[in-house]
C-alpha cells in the first residue's frame, strides 16, 4: 500500500511540472515589472554630458576689439555632438563671450588632456573665453564692466574689495561669477550656480582669436 502511493506521489509530481512551469512563465512579466533590470528613466539625465563636443573653428574676435583690460566681445560657437539621425549630427549655437583680463591667470583648461591636447593644460594667458550658458538652469548671462551695476540689478550683490570690478551675472536666478579669480576663473561668488562656466580653448592666429574646442559635458 505504502509503495502504490508513493508511485501516485510520484506521478502526482511528474505532472506537475508543467503546470509550475507554466505559472511562471505567466507571472514572469509581472515579476520583471516590479523589479526591471534597467534603471528607472532619470528625467535630468543629460545623455550628451559624457560626448565630446566636435564644434567649429570659429573665429571669437580680432586682437584688437579685445586690446585693453576687461574689453569683451559677443560672439556664438556651433557646438556639435555624434548622434544616430540622417545627419550624423545634433548642433547647438551657444552664446560665449571672450575677455581680456587686466593680469595673466592660469586658464581652467585641465580638460584638454581628455581631449587629446595636453600640452594646453597650464596654460597662462589675460584672454579667456567662456560659455554665456548659466551652468544653473541654461539661461544667458552677461558680462557686466561696472560691479555696482551687479548689485543695482542683479540681487544686490556687493563683492568684496578685491573683487570690485567687471563680473558675469545671470539675469535669470542672480548667480554671480568672477572671470578673474586667478584659483578658479569664473567662480561663482553668489547665487545657485553649482560650478563655474564652461571655457573654450582657443588659439591666436594673426591678429584672430579663433575657438578651437569648447569643454565637454552638455552645452550647460
Amino acid at each position: 500500500m505504502q509503495q502504490r502511493l508513493d508511485r501516485r506521489g510520484f506521478i502526482r509530481i511528474i505532472t506537475s511540472v508543467p503546470v509550475f512551469g507554466a505559472a511562471l512563465a505567466f507571472l514572469s512579466p509581472l515579476l520583471r515589472l516590479l523589479k526591471p533590470n534597467d534603471r528607472p528613466f532619470e528625467v535630468f539625465y543629460d545623455p550628451t554630458r559624457r560626448d565630446i563636443p566636435l564644434g567649429e573653428v570659429t573665429v571669437a574676435a580680432r586682437l584688437a576689439e579685445v586690446a585693453r583690460p576687461w574689453d569683451f566681445k559677443y560672439f556664438v560657437f556651433t557646438q556639435k555632438y555624434p548622434q544616430y539621425t540622417p545627419t550624423g549630427l545634433r548642433q547647438a549655437s551657444v552664446p560665449a563671450v571672450v575677455l581680456r583680463l587686466p593680469q595673466k591667470i592660469r586658464l581652467p583648461w585641465d580638460w584638454a588632456g581628455r581631449i587629446g591636447k595636453p600640452q594646453l593644460v597650464g596654460r597662462e594667458s589675460d584672454i579667456i573665453i567662456f560659455s554665456r550658458i548659466c551652468p544653473h538652469l541654461g539661461c544667458i548671462f552677461n558680462f557686466v564692466p561696472n560691479w555696482q551695476e551687479v548689485s543695482a540689478g542683479y540681487g544686490g550683490y556687493v563683492p568684496p574689495p578685491e573683487r570690485r570690478h567687471a563680473l558675469i551675472a545671470c539675469p535669470c536666478h542672480l548667480s554671480i561669477f568672477d572671470p578673474a579669480d586667478p584659483q578658479q576663473p569664473g567662480r561663482v561668488l553668489s547665487g545657485p550656480a553649482p560650478r563655474p562656466p564652461r571655457t573654450f580653448l582657443y588659439e591666436v592666429r594673426g591678429e584672430e582669436i579663433v575657438v578651437t574646442d569648447v569643454e565637454p559635458g552638455g552645452i550647460a
